[in-house]
């Protein structure tokens, strides 16, 4: 996926690797389980990041409704896609000048 565009689905990264690159610049690898998307399909705005897998690599796709549904009926997946969330932004805020 390419930063600024729109989302409409996520992915859940099931075996492989990526490298996560904003403004150019690789801030974040994921491994096995991350979730890749999450951020825009939360906010329905534009793809914060630019994602490239690295090696060989199985996705699961979840589409924006099908994403809201798990939201709403797994409170286990709410809390794992919210904690990822919470780390991203983490990563983020530590990178920025201050």
């Amino acid at each position: 996926m390419r930063q600024g565009d729109q989302g409409s689905e996520m992915y859940v990264l099931a075996n492989g690797a990526a490298k996560v690159e904003r403004d150019g610049r690789q801030i974040s690898t994921m491994a096995p389980g991350a979730f890749i998307g999450d951020i825009s399909l939360l906010s329905d705005g534009a793809r914060t990041a630019t994602v490239t897998l690295t090696e060989p690599s199985r996705l699961l796709v979840v589409g924006h409704r099908e994403f809201h549904e798990l939201m709403d009926e797994m409170p286990s997946v709410r809390n794992g896609v919210l904690r990822s969330v919470a780390e991203k932004l983490r990563r983020l805020e530590a990178e920025r000048p201050h």
